[in-house]
């Protein structure tokens, strides 16, 4: 048995009768009870011969079944790929093409799969839980896999990267890489059996599945699932369940700051925040209206979530913190290492680190370092701090405009909700720096929202760094956390101005 599986089971044997988890509807289980359910899981899956290298495709909204149907099929030696919930037939029936997984485990609200009637039957599964039953398709043709324990070396989970910068990768991460990298948060959150958290963020995204599920059940924590944020009942329920951390999103941090509740008297030691840059502005400004700490981190699939952390006693604004657990350097184009102060390429390496994507990506490392797109450097006192992903920078006439730069200083007009700055095609310089804008209130007439936003350019950025386009739209593209896709806005945009 690995070490992670092992320590997952003395989590519910340990705490059989203390409450461990909540379910959406605030129904409290306790350890022996959930340890009953996930033996039941772990005997159906024996049953159904799915075992040792398996791949299960799991399409699941946060709950306390998610955890268990995962920590299950672990421990019968299989391969989980958690995707979006919201994934629609054909794209479920696209990976199913690729991959050819075994089972999938889907919402039970999710309509019968019809495209996959060939290949898959629907097992109906009854839960013992206060939740929703889950729908399970079982391959017709499949060869029984032993049921193996896993070593610590066994691929565990596959994850897809956001793909905000390119065409999405596989990771697949070990036991050893996700027990790695839930201790990193651990260790830097200083976790016990008397913290609790919500999952908020959704799990098939690596920040939920080990900083706030693996790393709160491995230090013995309680965890409490909601299928997602609800700004409405955001600080009514931090204070009534006692939460004492929550790992959030820079967009859950700027809707709560749009709202005017407060929090009532909590427990919160601090509130962390990962997955996109966080603008110094908006830090400021939470800090300001909240007395919380607000922890900024950095951190990535092919890392097993956590890379950096600000340390709660001593953290940093406009940084992400230490590094926790691992190895870093920043590389120049050329791979030397570059000194304190000195902007180039982060690359990794360390237990919780990936060394090779399960589809080759060769370009994607250097004598065994992982190189991760994204720019930083370090200062004096081992503080890391984030430039920018080198596919993002906007390169202008030679010199390279950082667009979150430019973000933090325009965010800062009152009529602007959400701006994304991306380098659109231009015949002279290259790359023209463009700012789309998503006002608070719609209008068809911008000439004062215009006068006011080339006024603060021009007293603030450099003129390489002013935008020369300003576009407004309703809304900007979005992976399922919020981080904005900006590759994917730069492609909407310059078609636009093409047909334009």
């Amino acid at each position: 048995m690995s070490e992670l599986t092992e320590r997952l089971q003395q989590q519910l044997i340990a705490g059989a009768n203390r409450p461990l988890m909540q379910d959406a509807n605030q129904h409290w289980y306790s350890g022996s009870e959930l340890n009953l359910e996930e033996n039941v899981w772990k005997n159906y899956w024996q049953n159904k011969g799915i075992g040792k290298n398996d791949v299960v495709l799991v399409s699941l909204t946060n709950s306390v079944t998610y955890t268990l149907v995962i920590q299950s099929l672990w421990e019968v030696g299989a391969i989980v790929q958690p995707i979006n919930p919201d994934s629609t037939e054909i794209q479920i029936s696209e990976l199913e093409d690729q991959y050819n997984y075994s089972a999938l485990i889907l919402n039970s609200d999710v309509k019968k799969l019809s495209i996959l009637n060939d290949t898959f039957t629907n097992h109906p599964r009854l839960t013992t839980l206060h939740e929703p039953e889950v729908q399970i398709y079982l391959r017709d043709v499949h060869t029984h896999h032993p049921i193996e324990v896993p070593d610590d070396e066994d691929i565990a989970l596959i994850m897809h990267t956001s793909g905000t910068t390119g065409k999405p990768k596989r990771v697949g991460l070990t036991h050893k890489q996700l027990l790695a990298g839930a201790f990193n948060v651990i260790d830097s959150e200083k976790l016990t059996d008397q913290d609790r958290t919500f999952i908020l963020m959704p799990m098939f995204h690596i920040n939920a599945m080990v900083i706030s599920n693996l790393a709160t059940r491995l230090s013995h924590g309680q965890l409490l699932f909601r299928p997602k944020f609800s700004a409405h009942l955001f600080w009514k329920e931090v204070s009534s369940e006692m939460v004492t951390w929550i790992s959030l999103t820079p967009a859950i941090i700027a809707i709560l700051l749009q709202r005017d509740e407060q929090p009532e008297h909590n427990n919160l030691r601090f509130l962390r925040t990962a997955s996109a840059p966080l603008l110094p502005s908006i830090h400021q400004e939470f800090s300001r209206r909240f007395e919380v700490p607000l922890i900024e981190s950095y951190g990535m699939t092919e890392a097993a979530s956590q890379i950096a952390q600000n340390p709660l006693e001593l953290p940093r604004q406009n940084t992400v913190g230490t590094i926790t657990g691992m190895k870093i350097k920043i590389l120049d184009k050329d791979f030397n290492e570059l000194g304190n102060g000195l902007i180039g390429q982060i690359a990794l390496k360390g237990d919780n680190v990936i060394t090779h994507y399960l589809d080759p990506q060769p370009e994607a490392f250097h004598d065994g370092w992982l190189l991760t797109g994204d720019l930083g450097s370090l200062d004096e006192t081992g503080y890391l701090h984030i430039a920018g992903r080198s596919k993002e920078m906007i390169i202008r006439g030679g010199e390279n405009v950082n667009p979150l730069a430019v973000e933090d200083c325009l965010i800062d007009l009152k009529f602007i909700r959400e701006i994304a700055v991306i380098g659109t095609p231009d015949l002279i310089y290259g790359e023209t720096v463009t700012a789309v804008i998503v006002p608070k209130k719609l209008s068809h007439d911008h000439r004062h929202q215009l006068a006011l936003l080339n006024e603060l350019a021009n007293e603030q950025l450099l003129p390489v760094e002013r935008p020369t386009k300003y576009i407004f739209s309703t809304h900007l593209p979005k992976n399922a956390t919020g981080k904005i896709q900006r590759t994917l806005l730069a492609q909407e945009v310059s078609q636009q101005l093409k047909e334009a």
